[in-house]
């Protein structure tokens, strides 16, 4: 008889070990942020309330902003499977997209706090992380988001298939970006606004003689 202790670990067993000690990690950095603020809490804290000695939060964590990045990637994950139901009652791409930029900017209002934190984290790890990292920040999990939406899109007829739907995915990302950075800095800014417009911007481009239904799409963002 084998030795139970030798026996191989089923596939993926550990990931999904590390992926839960991440998550159960950030969940009490988080409970400390909500409790006493961001800047007053630090790792050695961190480590104190969730029960693991320090190597075991860096070995997850190199960074506090890691742990924002970690617990924002969970609530995109929930949250997208959350809305699921509701995307697949609108029957049009352009419909689904803005009532996903809706709820969107509606999130990034309620994480207002974090998000300094967060896009900090994105542009430490931007040139230099591997890919286990970058995927852990949920920068990833938002592009396959919108990739898979535009993918549809293209075979549906709705969305042409001149650019991979990566390429178009990549693209509104980054045009949402830079919206959430312009209210970072401008909160009186309307982020719904701008992420309408950030859409219509990637879906009509900014030539000056547009098609009439380009023209419409582009008015109602403005709504």
């Amino acid at each position: 008889m084998k030795d139970a202790r030798q026996a191989p670990d089923p596939a993926g067993r550990r990931p999904r070990k590390r992926q839960r000690t991440a998550s159960h990690l950030a969940d009490v950095a988080f409970g400390l942020f909500e409790e006493h603020g961001y800047e007053a809490v630090t790792m050695e804290q961190v480590a104190a309330a969730a029960d693991v000695a320090k190597a075991t939060l860096y070995s997850h964590f190199p960074m506090k902003e890691a742990l924002v990045a970690h617990r924002l990637k969970d609530e995109i994950v929930e949250g997208m499977a959350a809305l699921a139901d509701q995307l697949a009652r609108h029957r049009s791409f352009v419909s689904r997209m803005r009532f996903l930029l809706r709820e969107s900017a509606a999130w990034h209002a309620a994480k207002r706090t974090y998000l300094p934190h967060y896009l900090r984290y994105l542009h430490s790890i931007a040139d230099s992380a591997e890919g286990e990292a970058i995927q852990d920040a949920g920068s990833t999990t938002t592009l396959n988001a919108l990739a898979a939406m535009f993918h549809a899109a293209q075979q549906s007829g709705e969305v042409a298939k001149a650019l991979p739907a990566e390429k178009l995915a990549w693209s509104l990302q980054y045009l949402l970006y830079g919206a959430v950075t312009h209210w970072l800095f401008h909160p009186e800014t309307d982020l719904t606004k701008a992420f309408l417009q950030a859409f219509a911007l990637l879906m009509d481009g900014a030539a000056a003689d547009k098609p009439a239904n380009a023209r419409k799409l582009a008015s109602r963002s403005r709504r």
